[in-house]
């Protein structure tokens, strides 16, 4: 599993409703970071419905994103990574200690369900609930443990788990492509590639191989140009055309990124590369037009966040870092010090 630094991502974000156009921005300028309080954190996302951005931080910390309101602790948790919008105002967010993925209402923070996952997810482990994916062809939520490759099938209706699935190596991260597919960043050692499973028959109907990739992390779908974004670790994002059939770019990034996030209506890709503390600017116009046309400074250490596709702002969790404290590996937030950069189109 990438041995990101524990900030407890859509990561890459799942594409806005498609017809939606706007003018190319004139680039992007950082402007005045939100304070926020709390420790580690993984995953971000946009939710339209409520108008606010939410973060995995030992629970769910929450953003207005009108009046830049920062509500820490709105649902309590303790190692959460992913959070999905359900499309109707409800997020679901999932906990790698308790093995239980939570369903709340977006405006309030009031829990709805509780889903338990330990009987069918055997393996434990910091990364045991990780990324998640709503699959919108088969209303399936699906949570990836990223420690022994097994993909959990939810009906959230039903508040259960309906099946499983397994790709074999760490998954990373996952996006649907709208039609009953996802994709999925696997790692295996020093390979990684991206694995298409049709949800409809619960297989797994393509392998593609990522040279040149180590640790894959991040990963985004542009639906209007089947195009799907893959981050590697050490600075390389990699664009797969699902209508061509072969990767047809490999751009220079930021290194230590954890996500792509991507705004289909400004046609962006953003990856925050948490070793190199930058904010790389990627123009996706089509599957034979990709290009980094921007490089913005950040923080070390800031290797994710979520666009707000309304006002095309970049939200970004940042911090200044200590040592770790067993049994967690990774660095520790400083008192204090946490916020949220902000990339904003000019």
């Amino acid at each position: 599993m990438h041995a990101r630094i524990f900030l407890i991502a859509l990561a890459a974000a799942a594409a806005w409703p498609s017809g939606s156009s706007a003018t190319e921005p004139n680039g992007y300028s950082m402007i005045a970071p939100v304070p926020g309080s709390g420790g580690g954190w993984d995953y971000a996302v946009v939710d339209r419905h409520s108008g606010r951005l939410f973060l995995a931080q030992a629970g769910v910390t929450a953003i207005d994103l009108k009046t830049n309101t920062v509500t820490t602790g709105l649902v309590a948790g303790k190692i959460t990574h992913g959070l999905v919008p359900l499309g109707d105002g409800t997020l679901a967010v999932d906990d790698s200690q308790t093995k239980v993925i939570t369903i709340f209402d977006g405006a309030s923070g009031k829990i709805l369900s509780t889903i338990p996952t330990a009987n069918d997810n055997p393996v434990s482990g910091i990364h045991a609930l990780d990324a998640m994916v709503l699959e919108p062809k088969t209303g399936l939520l699906i949570a990836l443990n990223g420690g022994s490759g097994l993909l959990l099938l939810v009906d959230v209706k039903k508040s259960s788990v309906v099946g499983t699935a397994s790709v074999d190596g760490h998954p990373e991260f996952a996006a649907a492509d709208g039609m009953g597919k996802v994709y999925i960043n696997v790692n295996r050692g020093k390979s990684s590639e991206i694995v298409s499973m049709d949800m409809v028959s619960r297989k797994v109907v393509k392998r593609i191989p990522l040279d040149g990739c180590e640790e894959a992390t991040g990963l985004a779908y542009d639906q209007a140009d089947q195009v799907v974004l893959s981050v590697c670790d050490n600075g390389i994002l990699k664009a797969y055309d699902a209508r061509a059939g072969r990767v047809v770019a490999s751009i220079a990034v930021g290194r230590g990124a954890d996500a792509i996030m991507f705004d289909s209506v400004r046609r962006r890709a953003f990856v925050a590369g948490g070793d190199d503390g930058t904010l790389s600017v990627i123009a996706v116009r089509g599957g034979g037009d990709i290009a980094l046309v921007q490089t913005l400074s950040t923080q070390t250490g800031t290797r994710l966040g979520a666009v707000d596709m309304d006002s095309g702002r970049v939200y970004l969790p940042s911090a200044k870092f200590g040592p770790p404290k067993p049994p967690i590996p990774y660095p520790t937030v400083l008192p204090g010090t946490f916020e949220f950069l902000v990339a904003a189109p000019n």
